[in-house]
């Protein structure tokens, strides 16, 4: 089989932000905060404090740069104190104080306050309020008032589900990529993030096959449905925003990256099976050598094993060996 997890890794980092590209996102999240901050305490006469959720919480960090070259960021917005007005007023001062602060502009969601930065990122703005004494925090949801939800018992949650080689991190990274790639509306970033973490066994080395394994752990757990219920309240179904097509071509979809994903880890070509990859991750996905990796490897720590044993030879044509040449020095550059 080939080994693919070293174009899995390089994969992951050619699909995350840098640390430039997040300053520079941070830069542009704290004058839209100012912003907000001056337009909350002229409505409500609170200030207003700031929490960043989701893929950018520090606690899941499974934020990629999607197919189209952007990236999504959720900084919730949190108020002290219930305030007397509706949640689709509170988020209507959000949206007045950040509508034209980029040539993207912003959009009034349902849940938050989109802004968009044209080719770059987009920021997302829920509002919450606080109440002292409870663990919970309440959303404003435009045309629903407000519902008890807390990104932060989500964090909680999946931290129960990391490990401490990041693989679960890594797995949702290619999991959001490959949707991303869709033509379609597939399920949310944190559905796949918790199908993935109830689903995830490590796999020391080879993200390919912990890939793969998750990938079908997913697919039992639609086999009846597309249904992904939020582990922490309000315990609502995070694929309720997909439609019965939607959910039918996300299952197929499913089926067929599967299958893909059998025939990378089967194949014993590094270039083939990365071919293979690439048809679900998309062109970021790097190519392969065009060779049996696996077989290369066992003859290098075979190689390696021979040395070390003091028994290894140096051919004419400078091949380690046990049987002819000169006697070989030990050392530790393991070339074949």
């Amino acid at each position: 089989m080939a080994n693919c997890n070293k174009l899995f890794m390089d994969f992951c980092k050619e699909i995350t932000p840098s640390q430039e590209e997040m300053q520079i996102m941070k830069t542009s999240r704290q004058a839209l905060e100012k912003k907000i901050t001056e337009k909350i305490k002229d409505k409500l006469g609170v200030t207003p404090s700031y929490y960043t959720q989701g893929s950018g919480a520090h606690g899941m960090k499974t934020i990629i740069i999607k197919e189209d070259g952007t990236y999504d960021v959720d900084r919730g917005v949190y108020l002290p104190e219930k305030p007397d007005v509706t949640p689709e007023t509170v988020q209507s001062y959000v949206y007045d104080a950040v509508k034209n602060h980029t040539d993207g502009g912003a959009e009034h969601r349902k849940k938050c306050i989109r802004v968009f930065y044209k080719c770059a990122y987009n920021i997302d703005f829920p509002v919450y309020y606080q109440v002292d004494g409870e663990t919970y925090s309440y959303l404003a949801i435009k045309g629903d008032g407000w519902i008890k939800d807390d990104p932060e018992q989500m964090i909680k949650w999946f931290k129960d589900y990391k490990d401490s080689d990041g693989q679960l991190i890594r797995v949702i990274k290619y999991l959001k990529a490959w949707a991303s790639k869709c033509s379609f509306k597939t399920p949310s970033g944190i559905a796949l993030a918790v199908w993935a973490a109830k689903n995830f066994v490590a796999n020391t080395d080879r993200d390919d096959k912990c890939l793969l394994d998750v990938l079908k752990g997913i697919r039992n757990a639609c086999w009846w449905s597309v249904s992904c219920i939020s582990p922490v309240e309000p315990f609502d179904d995070l694929t309720a925003k997909l439609n019965e097509d939607q959910k039918t071509k996300f299952k197929s979809a499913l089926d067929s990256f599967i299958a893909g994903a059998e025939l990378a880890v089967s194949e014993e070509n590094q270039l083939i099976a990365s071919k293979e990859w690439k048809k679900y991750l998309g062109e970021r996905f790097p190519e392969g050598l065009d060779e049996n990796v696996d077989k290369r490897l066992s003859s290098l720590l075979s190689t390696a094993a021979t040395v070390l044993s003091n028994t290894a030879r140096l051919d004419k044509l400078g091949v380690v060996n046990q049987s002819s040449g000169v006697p070989h020095q030990t050392h530790r550059n393991y070339g074949s």
